[in-house]
């Protein structure tokens, strides 16, 4: 999910009210609750700063970290995806397949 880490701010800080965009973004696959093997799936995403990732990974654990701030990640998660599906994938897809020229073509 590229296109999230180059536009959106880290959504813990978000909430907290910074405007986190200078620190190292990445994107966390949301893993809770879980249910049998670990499944990552860009749908269940939300971007994080390094900090506030190294937060959810080694000092509360995701389930806490996301109780403390008082909201459901897989909300927001949801709604990234589905905008990412309604304009950005739609449009990179469109333009792949036309990116065929007509001279190497096989003619027949």
């Amino acid at each position: 999910m590229i296109w999230c880490l180059d536009n959106l701010p880290c959504y813990p800080c978000q909430l907290m009210g910074y405007d986190n965009r200078s620190e190292a973004r990445q994107f966390h696959h949301i893993q809770y609750p879980r249910y049998g093997a670990m499944l990552r799936d860009d749908s269940k995403g939300v971007v994080v700063c390094f900090p506030c990732h190294t937060k959810i990974h080694t000092k509360y654990g995701e389930r806490k970290f996301w109780e403390m701030l008082d909201v459901d990640p897989h909300i927001y998660a949801g709604q990234i995806y589905k905008h990412y599906r309604e304009n950005i994938h739609e449009k990179t897809k469109s333009k792949r397949k036309n990116t065929r020229s007509s001279s190497t073509k096989k003619n027949d």
